[in-house]
């Protein structure tokens, strides 16, 4: 038998998705197709795909957003003309708005301020993305909507702040939902200083990121990333750390936290038997007050040591 293919991969990783998010079963879905639970767990695996007609029963027995039903439409018409590899709504619709204009890829850096390599990673990297910023530059240009740009990208729906300038709203659907194929917005520990509750936090985040990762894409929540020296923090220990950080807080993760105090001084804490400890890589954690200006959960902590091991 060939291999699946990355893109048949990507469709039933999807669908899988789509179905354990849903109140139904597997069993429910073979059903409503008539075929055996072997036939859908094949395709739930990507080594089949359905018919045409088979898939829009399935959108409707899942009660799928038009925008979830457009989704796999579009990955089977793909799987169906002959493509192999994932391609993202934003590469697909940055290439074809490439095409319409007439643009190559220097003109374009002319046109609109993007560097030319970053470019180049939107037409040849199929699952790049772009940023806020990048995005506000490209829609004159290349004559798109920016909502559309940013639905496909994953960032959000547009809103128009009191100042007319563009922000995001809040995550596009399918980005809370499935963030298999997303890249998650990595901001600095200073911008931490001017965030307040009154926005959300991944709008906030998205609206500032320096560069994206795909660490954390597959967490059931809306998630960014926070950069900073492990001595900015107090951990106890030298090098560079990463946090993933949410509003929201999945069942089975601890209550770890980023958080502001009284000060503006923004630090770790743990709650452990209803107490509030500062935390620490190495060394005893001293207790802390629960009271925080803004506190955001950690879902993930990445360290990358430096040599010198303890700071003094």
């Amino acid at each position: 038998m060939p291999p699946v293919s990355p893109l048949k991969q990507r469709f039933g990783a999807r669908l899988r998705a789509l179905v354990r998010r849903s109140p139904y079963r597997q069993c429910d879905v073979s059903a409503a197709l008539k075929i055996s639970n072997s036939a859908v767990s094949q395709m739930l695996g990507g080594k089949i795909v359905p018919r045409h007609q088979q898939l829009q029963t399935i959108c409707r027995l899942l009660n799928l957003s038009q925008n979830e039903e457009l989704e796999l439409t579009g990955m089977l018409m793909n799987i169906r003309n002959g493509e192999t590899l994932f391609r993202s709504r934003f590469n697909q619709m940055f290439t074809a708005a490439c095409r319409e204009s007439g643009l190559s890829m220097e003109e374009l850096e002319k046109a609109s301020g993007i560097p030319l390599i970053r470019l180049q990673l939107f037409e040849n990297c199929y699952d790049a993305l772009p940023l806020l910023e990048e995005i506000r530059k490209l829609a004159p240009v290349l004559h798109c909507p920016v909502q559309d740009l940013l639905l496909a990208s994953g960032l959000g729906e547009a809103r128009t702040a009191g100042n007319g300038s563009l922000t995001v709203a809040e995550p596009a659907a399918e980005f809370r939902r499935d963030r298999g194929e997303r890249k998650l917005p990595v901001i600095e520990l200073d911008c931490l200083q001017e965030y307040t509750r009154r926005t959300a936090f991944f709008v906030f985040a998205a609206e500032r990121a320096v560069r994206q990762t795909p660490r954390g894409s597959d967490l059931e929540v809306p998630v960014a990333a926070v950069t900073a020296p492990a001595r900015r923090l107090q951990l106890g220990v030298a090098g560079e750390v990463m946090l993933l950080v949410s509003e929201e807080l999945p069942p089975g993760f601890r209550n770890l936290e980023l958080f502001s105090d009284k000060d503006h001084v923004i630090r770790l804490r743990e709650k452990k038997n209803g107490i509030w400890r500062l935390f620490q890589l190495s060394g005893g954690p001293g207790e802390v007050s629960p009271y925080a200006t803004w506190s955001l959960n950690v879902l993930e902590l990445i360290l990358r040591p430096v040599r010198g091991g303890q700071l003094n």
